[in-house]
């Protein structure tokens, strides 16, 4: 982030998982304009209403739409290179675990897969149970997920999943970019049933907003 802010263009950040080989991510992905996002995101966008809190936000580049837009957003993350660079393109970012947030919001969002900062899908209910608190009466909450159960998709059409094991969806990254390797660390896809279910768990109604090509989905929870 802080090289692309400095005219670097082209570079790549290397992404591996536990269950699939590395990947390229492009670090002007994380820079994109209203213009290059994708279908789901731009819905996502369109949804937003009020105050707003953009959880794990990165390079902020949803963040940095809404402030244009007018609307009245505060941006957080847990890396402080991340906080710094939304800082340098102005929006209003604040290095903040989410679990100690205490503002009051109209609409929390969780993009590029943002709820997998629950980690596992016991944690799904601390993410769900805390955002009771910092919504406000008719507050919702947007988040993008995927199903990952094709990647367990066998010859026949059934599917090698250990039932006894965690659940599919807890995967391993490490991200890796020039000579910089990050210590692996955990995150969460989670199908939408499953997803569902925790929601109502915590009190939540739960809207369909949007399937896409590759398992990805958005919903809306208020």
């Amino acid at each position: 982030m802080q090289d692309y802010l400095k005219g670097e263009r082209g570079n790549i950040i290397n992404v591996e998982t536990n269950l699939t080989e590395e990947e390229e991510l492009p670090v002007d992905y994380l820079f994109r304009t209203e213009a290059e996002l994708p279908e789901w995101e731009t819905l996502a966008l369109s949804l937003c209403k009020g105050k707003i809190l953009d959880v794990g936000a990165g390079a902020g580049c949803h963040s940095l739409i809404l402030q244009q837009k007018g609307f009245d957003v505060k941006a957080i993350d847990i890396a402080p290179i991340a906080v710094e660079c939304m800082n340098k393109q102005g929006i209003n970012a604040d290095l903040q675990d989410y679990y100690e947030e205490t503002g009051k919001y109209d609409t929390i969002l969780f993009l590029m897969n943002g709820i997998g900062l629950a980690l596992t899908i016991d944690g799904l209910t601390k993410v769900f149970d805390h955002a009771k608190t910092l919504l406000n009466p008719s507050g919702q909450i947007l988040l993008e997920s995927s199903d990952i159960i094709y990647m367990f998709e066998e010859e026949d059409g059934s599917f090698l999943i250990d039932i006894n094991g965690a659940y599919y969806g807890e995967m391993e990254y490490t991200l890796s970019y020039k000579t910089f390797i990050g210590e692996p660390f955990p995150w969460l896809y989670v199908d939408y049933q499953l997803m569902s279910d925790k929601a109502q768990e915590s009190g939540f109604q739960v809207e369909f907003l949007y399937q896409g090509e590759d398992f990805n989905y958005l919903a809306r929870l208020f």
